[in-house]
């Protein structure tokens, strides 16, 4: 009869080794690494989606990923990660250059293709470990161009901008504000300093309905986000984080704007931001 120590010294045993194998990743779902360099990257579709990777301080420093783009298209990408770690996120062109960076030191990296035309192009989505272990969750949008850089819906005024992926101008007032449907929506955006300093998008609120609204973007610059009613009253602001963050739930059944506001007189340039829409419906809230 086989003692019950020697029982207890075999699942001791059995217990180390399993614990002694290597952990294999499931980078976007595919049991597996995504790849530690272009030639190796993960492919993945030219379609909006949500995934989630994982990145070590010591085995996997880096998550390569492939998207061949459909024609007047472009792509933007954001990862979150707990405040425990430290990642970076980059888009590449097809030849591994610099299209977009984002290093922040936050628990957010947003990228995007804005500018820069990839439309029939292979691109490249490089997760980089700067510190720390932890899993992220990385999500891609994947908008229309139109056949000379612009195109998509909306409607707004001005000669520049590529707001919402439409190719125009939000619009530098309520009268011209960009519409946006009351859906679930994340979109990029550029406000330019001295030229195009306000972009106002307009809500139409379902009834019962409550919304929040969350901006981002890379650079050192101070942008804001506020909130109007249609009688241009400000009801919601927020002006001192990054990113920022605004909820509004007693408007159901009437007009919001939202301006993003590039503020201060020192800034120059353009600078993209990462504009999010949340809707709540708030029928059986207390």
């Amino acid at each position: 009869m086989v003692s019950q120590k020697r029982i207890s010294i075999l699942v001791s045993i059995l217990m180390l080794s399993m614990l002694a194998m290597p952990v294999l990743g499931n980078d976007a779902g595919t049991g597996g690494d995504a790849g530690n360099t272009t030639s190796t990257a993960t492919p993945l579709p030219a379609t909006n989606g949500t995934y989630y990777g994982n990145l070590t301080t010591s085995s996997d420093t880096s998550d390569y990923y492939l998207i061949n783009m459909s024609s007047n298209t472009g792509i933007a990408v954001k990862i979150t990660y707990p405040s425990s770690a430290d990642f970076d996120l980059a888009l590449l062109n097809s030849g591994g250059g610099y299209i977009d960076l984002s290093t922040n030191s936050g628990t957010t990296d947003d990228v995007t293709s804005n500018g820069t035309s990839v439309g029939g192009n292979t691109v490249y989505i490089w997760v980089d470990h700067y510190s720390g272990t932890a899993q992220y969750t990385m999500q891609i949008w994947i908008f229309s161009t139109g056949s000379s850089g612009g195109g998509g819906g909306g409607a707004g005024s001005g000669n520049n901008g590529h707001d919402a992926g439409t190719g125009n101008d939000a619009g530098n007032s309520q009268a011209s504000a960009m519409l946006i449907n009351a859906t679930n929506v994340s979109f990029w955006g550029d406000v330019t300093y001295s030229t195009d300093t306000d972009d106002y998008y307009k809500v139409s609120m379902p009834a019962y309905f409550g919304v929040s609204s969350s901006l981002s973007w890379n650079s050192t610059v101070d942008l804001d986000l506020e909130v109007y009613d249609s009688s241009g009253s400000m009801i919601a602001y927020s002006w001192f984080s990054n990113p920022e963050t605004v909820s509004v739930n007693s408007y159901g059944g009437n007009d919001l704007f939202f301006r993003v506001f590039a503020y201060g007189t020192t800034g120059t340039g353009t600078h993209d931001y990462f504009l999010s829409f949340t809707f709540d419906n708030m029928t059986n809230a207390p």
